[in-house]
């Protein structure tokens, strides 16, 4: 199937109500199985080196929805993809994703699409160089995360090994390091009812770990706006000699969202005033120019 764009159609899915989360839409882990679904159909199980991801509109319950595909381009051992998902009622974009697929040749005679303008980042930079401190650095900055923790066969799925698809909760699952659960739900000012909504994320994986390995995860907030932030997290492997190897970076830009109007709104200075204590724009991606 062909979409009015050239794109190929890749993957169909509903919105089901086991997908809508606190904030009353598709949670953003939703999006993300629509376009590996989309990426296996072109690519086979090819490991996912980086996937980004751009959040356009929100997606409510029953909602009909399309992946929409084209390769980027084919290097020697990888493909970038380009994905978009699509209501596929009113055409509307709910997400757009550029992924790198690890193939173990090229793929030959493929027609290659150029990204197009409203599927360009917004404030992550494709061509940027995530900050890599070394794990002492984050321990004495006091960074972590999450408390170290043993990779089990929730994490693998059954098998040996992570696979990329579950390479988010590297970083989320398990305990968090200061004891308290992430708040999801916060009051403002006036009383409303708001949560973080994901913007922009990407996520680059060096290698994934195998059952029974140790990691922990690392968080900074490395720059805040009005309504946005942004924040860069790191996993460490912790075993042996591979003890402080980088397992993979994320990078994650959300806004505050009012639940009850439905619409972004600015920071409330006490929530300002507990983020720019923990602020480390040294730590932020940087240009491959710098």
């Amino acid at each position: 199937m062909t979409a009015p764009d050239g794109l190929t159609v890749t993957h169909t899915s509903t919105v089901t109500p086991d997908q809508i989360d606190h904030l009353g839409h598709m949670n953003v882990r939703y999006y993300a199985v629509n376009a590996r679904a989309a990426t296996r159909s072109i690519a086979g199980n090819g490991r996912i080196l980086d996937m980004y991801t751009r959040h356009h509109r929100e997606q409510l319950l029953g909602t009909e929805l399309e992946v929409r595909s084209g390769v980027l381009g084919v290097d020697t051992g990888s493909t970038q993809l380009y994905h978009e998902l699509v209501n596929a009622s009113t055409g509307d974009i709910a997400a757009t994703f550029v992924y790198r697929v690890e193939t173990d040749t090229p793929i030959d005679h493929v027609d290659t699409i150029d990204l197009p303008e409203h599927g360009r980042p917004r404030s992550i930079d494709l061509t940027s160089v995530m900050a890599s401190p070394s794990l002492d650095e984050l321990r004495r900055l006091g960074l972590a995360m999450r408390e170290p923790r043993e990779i089990d066969r929730e994490d693998t799925g059954g098998g040996d090994t992570v696979a990329s698809s579950m390479a988010p909760m590297l970083f989320w699952g398990g305990t968090p390091a200061d004891g308290t659960e992430h708040q999801l739900l916060h009051t403002g000012p006036n009383g409303e009812n708001m949560g973080w909504a994901t913007m922009e994320t990407r996520i680059a994986i060096n290698r994934l770990p195998d059952l029974g390995n140790r990691i922990q995860s690392f968080a900074a907030t490395t720059a805040i706006a009005d309504k946005t932030t942004q924040m860069s997290m790191w996993v460490y492997a912790l075993d042996g000699d591979d003890g402080g190897e980088l397992l993979a970076t994320f990078e994650i830009v959300s806004v505050l969202f009012d639940i009850g109007a439905r619409r972004a709104m600015s920071i409330p200075e006490n929530m300002r005033a507990e983020t720019e204590a923990r602020l480390h724009p040294e730590l932020a991606a940087r240009s491959n120019a710098d």
